[in-house]
Parts: C-alpha cells; structure tokens; sequence
C-alpha cells in the first residue's frame, strides 16, 4: 500500500513539474492583446489569427469587458495590442494615453477600422497623425472595383498603388488587393508616417447621402499606412476591417472593365508582410563587433595619433522572416566629428559577409573625436553607434626631420653659414698693406732783408 501511495504521488509531482515546464515554455512567448467588437471575429479571420499566433501568445478579448488593461503594477502585461474593436468607445480600464504610452514604451499596435470607428479610436489615430474619414464614410472608385460590386455602389475597391519605395513592408505583393473601408489622410509635416497602399486617382470618399465629403480625394486618400517611431515602436492602421478577412483572402478579384480574367486576391500576401512588418518580423537591423583599429594592426585602442590610417569595422544584420541575415546597402555612411564631422566616408560591405569596413585617414586636428554612425531609412529601423576617442598631437620625437617644403629656407640659412665662415677666414688671415711713403727735406732759399727805413 506505501509502495502504492509514494508512487501515486511521484506521479502527481511529475505531472505537476511538466505542467509548470509547460507553462513556462508557453511564457517564453511573447503575448499579444486582440481587442475585438465580437468574439465571433475570431472565426471570421481565422486565417489571419492563425498567421499572427506564430508571433505571438494571443489573448483574446471584448472590448466591452470591464477590467481590461496593459499593465500591473507598472509592468506590461502583453508586447504588442491588436485592436480590432474600431466602434467600442471604451476598452475597460485602457485609455488613450495608455495605449500612446504603451507605443512610447516601444511596443506595437495594429489598428484594423471600419466605417462605423469610434471616436477614441479616431483621437489614437490623430495622436499618430493619421486623420479617419468622417463616421459612415467609405471609399469609392466607379473605375476600379469589383465585379461583384457591379450593380452596387462600388465600395468594394480593386487597390494596387503600393508604396514601391518600401518592399520591406509590402513585399512583393503582384496581385491586387480588395478593400472596403474607410479612408484617411496623413499629416504633411510628420516625417515618420508612410503611405503604404494609396486609391487610385479616380477614388474618393463619400458617405451615405453620395456626397463628396470627405477630406482626401484620388490618391491622397490613403488605404493603409504605417509609423515607425524614433523609438522603433511601429504603427499600423488599416483602414478596412474586412481586408484580413477569410472572405477576402481566399476571394478572386475580377477588377471592372478587365479582360474578365479573375486573378488571386493579394490581401493575404499582404496581410502576412504587414503583420511581419509591425511586430519586427522583418526590417529590424542591428549592429554587432564594432570595431577600430590602427590599419596593419588589431587591438583597438582609445588613443590615436593625428595622420594615422583607421579602420572602422561593423557587423550590420537584418530581420528577415524572423532569421537573422546579412544586411546589403551601398548608403551606410561614418563620421568622425568633434564639434563638426572631420570626416564622412560611406561602409563598404564585405563580400558574402555582414562585415562594413570603411579605412580613413585622421585629421591634422587633435582633441576628444566621436566615431558616428547614424542610419535611418524608410522601413527599417534606425541604427545608432557611437564611440569616443582621443587624437593626440605628435611627441617630440614624431616630427619629421626634415620638412621637404622648408627646402629653400634651409639652403639659405646654410648659404649664410658658408658665406660668413669664408668672410671670417679671408677676414682673419689677410692683412691690408701699408703704402710706403718717402720723405723729402726742402732746400733752404736765402731770406732777402729789405733795407730799413731808419
């Protein structure tokens, strides 16, 4: 019976131990928040839960819910929010400074709207400078829409201007994407904003009485875009619900006075890149092994000397389909600067390698220098090394001996030497002759007396 108790409860403690492994594994996860309106999205775009499961522990949750929050006890609770939930007006205890703290704190959000948005969805999206149509609004386009949306009001949009200047968040997305939503602008000023899929020239905003009162019309209407904080913390916000849908991803799109060829919609394609792209599953770099050194040796030093040849090394690496890869630019560039840049030379990669070298000459100028690195393109995420050195002056045994510019002053101050020990030597052993003088007595003439008057 003791035989049969202690093994009872060796197996209670093991099922425990692997249930606490379990959990732990399971934790090691990053987690995600899903704000939705119903919990019934959950099966109408399970194709793209499914895709961000692969990324993230998903939680769940009704906007409605009362005790909703990011954080306890001034830790978060989840890495990253994705809000669905575009006509809830609350969101339990998360407010709207919550949610832009949380993206100061360098997480990311994916907002997904709809016609019907709320307007706390609307003051997130203004704090990030992304202006929303007005409530009811769609987008319309009598000259590119489907042709199932033939004999509607034609908010079902056949979109394909891509953002080409950023592949890194679109991908290589062929095939056109279905979209209906509502529209938005983005500020002029806000350098951190990018259109990633823009209407076509003929579309606009109208609401339900047809009018055209919308803000954005042709292709300032914008679809879907993205921020990319100076934090790394990104934002997007997709301005149709729908467009991650099953419905939309397994859809053929027939595009309106086409050749009637239907063709594979691209919204999955695109709705893969974009989640790849918010939660840092692609464009993410960072830096590794930075490095300088005297050309010819390789112990790094903090001390160099002016007019030595440098060797800057770094290792730059890219997020790829979350792996790791070598990062291929021709525009990554090095200062070296005190108060202004000295010196600005572009990194060339190594061959086959994450390897940037870049080999430069120190200025004739000595003081506390900082090597620079600064690199911020669109898409990406921005890189930042810095490191401080000092350059000092030449000792006193450095100096050349012999400057070949002073040439002529050397010559004439030997010429002088030369010419002053010939005037001394001619000075001291040549003796002036004395003239010789001879002297002559004059004869005596006879003096005449003149006779006396007296």
């Amino acid at each position: 019976m003791k035989s049969v108790h202690w093994g009872a409860v060796a197996i209670v403690l093991l099922a425990i131990i692997a249930g606490v492994a379990q959990s732990a594994q399971a934790s090691a996860k990053p987690r995600a928040l899903v704000l939705l309106d119903s919990l019934q999205t959950r099966n109408t775009h399970s194709r793209f839960f499914q895709h961000l499961s692969t990324i993230y522990d998903l939680d769940y949750k009704q906007a409605s819910e009362p005790r909703l929050t990011l954080s306890h006890h001034g830790a978060y609770l989840y890495d990253a929010l994705v809000h669905f939930a575009s006509s809830a007006t609350e969101f339990g205890e998360i407010t709207v400074d919550d949610v832009l703290n949380f993206i100061d704190d360098g997480h990311s959000l994916l907002v997904a709207a709809d016609s019907d948005m709320s307007d706390t969805v609307r003051e997130i999206a203004a704090e990030c400078g992304v202006i929303f149509e007005e409530e009811g609004t769609l987008v319309v386009d009598h000259f590119n829409f489907d042709k199932s949306d033939f004999d509607g009001d034609h908010t079902l949009v056949v979109a394909h201007n891509f953002n080409k200047n950023v592949p890194v968040i679109t991908g290589t997305v062929k095939a056109p994407v279905l979209f209906k939503g509502i529209g938005h602008v983005l500020e002029k000023n806000n350098k951190l904003l990018l259109p990633i899929l823009r209407a076509s020239p003929t579309a606009y905003s109208s609401g339900a009485e047809a009018e055209l009162n919308g803000v954005g019309k042709g292709s300032d209407v914008v679809l879907i875009s993205a921020l990319q904080a100076r934090n790394n913390a990104r934002v997007s916000f997709v301005g149709s619900l729908d467009l991650f849908s099953d419905k939309f991803y397994q859809a053929s799109v027939e595009k309106h006075a086409a050749d009637g060829s239907a063709v594979q919609s691209g919204n999955e394609e695109l709705g893969k890149n974009l989640v790849s792209w918010t939660f840092g599953q692609r464009g993410v770099l960072r830096t590794s092994n930075v490095n300088h050194h005297r050309v010819g040796t390789t112990q790094r030093d903090t001390i160099y000397t002016i007019k030595e040849n440098l060797e800057y090394t770094v290792d730059i690496e890219e997020m790829r389909d979350g792996k790791w890869v070598p990062y291929e630019a021709s525009d990554v560039q090095l200062e070296f600067a005190m108060l202004n840049p000295y010196v600005r030379t572009f990194l060339n990669q190594t061959k086959g390698s994450a390897q940037y070298k870049a080999v430069f000459r120190l200025p004739d100028v000595y003081g506390i220098f900082t090597f620079r690195l600064n690199y911020n393109r669109p898409g990406y995420t921005s890189l930042s090394e810095i490191d401080r050195v000092t350059v000092r002056p030449l000792r006193h045994d450095q100096y050349e001996r012999f400057i070949p510019a002073a040439y002529p002053y050397y010559a004439a101050s030997f010429s002088m030497m030369v010419g002053l020990f010939i005037f001394s030597i001619f000075f001291l052993y040549t003796k002036e002759q004395q003239p010789t003088t001879t002297t002559t007595t004059p004869a005596t003439t006879p003096s005449t007396s003149k006779p006396s008057k007296h």
